[in-house]
C-alpha cells in the first residue's frame, strides 16, 4: 500500500464520519426539541442519544484529521505498520459496533413493553442501535479496504 492510498482511506474514514456526526447532532437535536414538544419520551430519548453519539463521533473524526496533520513523508514499513494498526483498530471497533447493535436492540425491545434497561427506554436502545449499524458498516468497510491479512496473520497463535 502507497501512503497516499492510507491518507484516501484515512480522510474518507474521517469524512464519513464528521458527516454523519453532524447529522446526528443536527437531527437529533431536532428530534430531542420535538419530543420534548409533543411529550414524546422515546422520540425525545432517541434524539438526544443519537446527538450524544453524534458529538462523540465528531471528537474522533476530529482526532483522526489531527493525527494525520504534520505527519510528512513515511516510509513504506511506516505505511505498512500504520495501515495494520488502523485496519486492526477499524476491525476491534466492528465488534465493538457488533455488541451496540446487540444491545441496542434489547433495549428497544425491553422498552417497547414500557420497561427500562439502565434507566434508558425503546427510543434510547432505537439510537444505539442505528449508530452501531452505521459503524459497522463504516469500521468493516474500511478495515477492508485496508488489506486483506488473512485471520490467522491477525490472531498469531489461533
Amino acid at each position: 500500500m502507497e501512503q497516499s492510498d492510507l491518507e484516501a482511506v484515512e480522510r474518507r474514514l474521517t469524512a464519513l464520519l464528521a458527516g454523519w456526526a453532524i447529522g446526528s447532532v443536527a437531527l437529533g437535536s431536532a428530534l430531542a426539541i420535538a419530543g420534548r414538544r409533543r411529550g414524546s419520551e422515546q422520540l425525545m430519548r432517541f434524539g438526544r442519544q443519537t446527538a450524544m453519539w453524534g458529538a462523540v463521533d465528531g471528537i474522533i473524526a476530529g482526532a483522526g484529521v489531527m493525527s494525520r496533520r504534520g505527519r510528512g513523508t513515511l516510509t513504506a514499513a511506516e505505511v505498512d505498520r500504520k495501515a495494520r494498526s488502523l485496519r486492526l483498530l477499524l476491525a476491534a471497533n466492528a465488534a465493538a459496533d457488533v455488541a451496540y447493535v446487540l444491545a441496542g436492540a434489547a433495549i428497544w425491545l425491553r422498552g417497547r413493553d414500557g420497561r427500562t434497561t439502565v434507566r434508558m427506554d425503546a427510543g434510547d436502545g432505537l439510537a444505539i442501535a442505528s449508530q452501531g449499524a452505521f459503524l459497522l458498516v463504516l469500521d468493516a468497510v474500511h478495515a477492508l479496504e485496508l488489506g486483506g491479512e488473512s485471520w490467522q496473520e491477525l490472531n498469531p497463535g489461533q
